[in-house]
């Protein structure tokens, strides 16, 4: 693929991070998001994993079913889906999505307006105690999408139905999530004197979700509205705005690099392609989600997605595959703002401590310095952005990376190793959007 590489000065000029913390229901402590893998394939899921440190695995991995599906619903395939051996029973979590379709359309309407449904909300209900552990659940998946049709003003009745006939038969550990995509129409905040026309309400609805696939529907310098329609970006940030309008954090339940199709290691041995992709889809991603802290939780879906006949066009967005993109992405993900395996969200137990003040400039030193062999970089940044750790050479020439990705305010140290440089004199810069700051040091042997 080839773009225009941008620089990630240019790419990039951050705001301080504000704050969004609104009591939903497993919402994370505020400045922090849940790290989740999506799609519905373990295999991938597994594969995503083997990216990460152990205590980095993701909190949360995502599985689907239709309600009654084709071979109709019964418990035990609710049990292994919540169960499948990749999930940890103590320290993972399911974001599970379900729709109401069968082999012949969707059945929101049977499920809302008849009684015909009823008995698999029991089959639900069973499953659901059976496993006892809290999870999310998506319901309807991406509400008004023509690739879903489901019924205005009726799928928020099916939506509200089985929340509150769950919660009646004793199934209180989950989230609901009501998602929306932003090919769908902009009529999400719809209504008139018949109710909403696609929102189930504020007591049905814990969160908010956004499933964000191409760069049009994220990319802060594109535009809301063009020739007076509103476009892709502009939907996601009006859903946004909703979400805050409704006092709900969101999670971005299906994420995936569409449309970039991610160039294997072996093909791009220089790596000017993972180069371009990181500037064209990650970086824009990563700048959206710094701008809106009401962003909670997310998926990544790590598929080649050309092995799918209904997806063959949306290309190959395996971080893995490429060793420039996959470093840069962890490297992101071990920040402390993502809760990872292990996290209790039921009692909201930080994975780390959460600073409860902020410098107000980057702070930035090194010991020793002089130094001969290794020195300790350490500074102290006011904003949760993407950020990069580099020394360079007085040639302007960059001698070590030490960091590429976000970084939370507060304090962080980097170790330099020396060792394979020439003496003499070098820069260490910190960038953290349009911020900069330097220090020299002097490497004596």
């Amino acid at each position: 693929m080839n773009r225009v590489l941008l620089t990630a000065t240019s790419l990039f000029l951050f705001a301080s991070a504000a704050s969004a913390h609104y009591g939903a229901r497993f919402e994370p402590p505020d400045g922090t998001i849940l790290h989740g893998c999506g799609w519905n394939g373990y295999d991938s899921q597994a594969n995503y994993n083997a990216m990460f440190p152990p205590a980095h695995h993701p909190l949360i991995l995502q599985a689907m079913a239709d309600m009654p599906g084709t071979r109709g619903l019964d418990v035990a395939r609710v049990i292994q889906a919540l169960t499948e051996p990749v999930v940890h029973p103590d320290s993972q979590f399911i974001e599970y999505g379900l729709h109401f379709r069968d082999g012949d359309g969707m059945l929101d309407s049977v499920f809302a307006l008849t009684t015909d449904m009823d008995h698999y909300i029991d089959t639900l209900a069973t499953a659901f105690l059976t496993v006892n552990r809290p999870f999310f659940l998506r319901i309807g998946f991406e509400f008004n999408g023509a690739w879903n049709p489901n019924h205005p003003y009726i799928f928020p009745l099916a939506f509200r139905k089985l929340v509150f006939e769950l919660r009646a038969r004793g199934v209180n550990n989950f989230a609901s999530v009501w998602c929306y995509e932003p090919d769908a129409p902009a009529d999400f905040a719809d209504s008139n004197a018949q109710g909403w026309k696609w929102y189930p309400g504020d007591d049905a609805v814990d969160w908010f979700g956004l499933d964000p696939f191409d760069m049009e529907h994220f990319n802060p310098a594109l535009p809301d509205t063009y020739r007076g329609e509103i476009t892709k970006k502009g939907k996601s940030e009006a859903f946004l705005r909703f979400a805050e309008q409704r006092g709900k954090p969101v999670y971005l339940n299906e994420l995936s690099a569409r449309n970039v199709n991610i160039v294997a290691d072996s093909l791009d041995p220089e790596h000017a392609e993972g180069q371009a992709d990181w500037a064209y889809w990650f970086m824009p991603f990563f700048q959206f989600v710094n701008n809106h802290p009401a962003i909670k939780g997310w998926n990544y879906i790590n598929l080649d997605w050309t092995r799918y006949e209904t997806y063959e066009t949306w290309g190959d967005a395996r971080l893995e595959i490429n060793a420039y993109i996959r470093d840069r992405w962890v490297d992101s993900l071990l920040s402390a703002r993502f809760l990872n395996v292990g996290y209790d969200i039921t009692q909201q137990v930080p994975a780390g401590d959460v600073p409860l003040s902020w410098p107000t400039a980057i702070s930035l030193s090194a010991y020793p310095n002089p130094f001969n062999s290794s020195a300790r970089i350490s500074l102290d940044l006011p904003a949760l952005a993407v950020t990069e750790v580099a020394v360079f050479n007085l040639l302007g020439q960059r001698a070590a990376l030490l960091h590429a990705g976000f970084l939370p305010s507060g304090h962080h140290s980097f170790d330099l190793d020396g060792s394979a440089l020439p003496s003499g004199s070098y820069l260490v810069r910190v960038t953290q959007g349009s911020s900069l700051q330097y220090r020299r040091i002097v490497l004596v042997r």
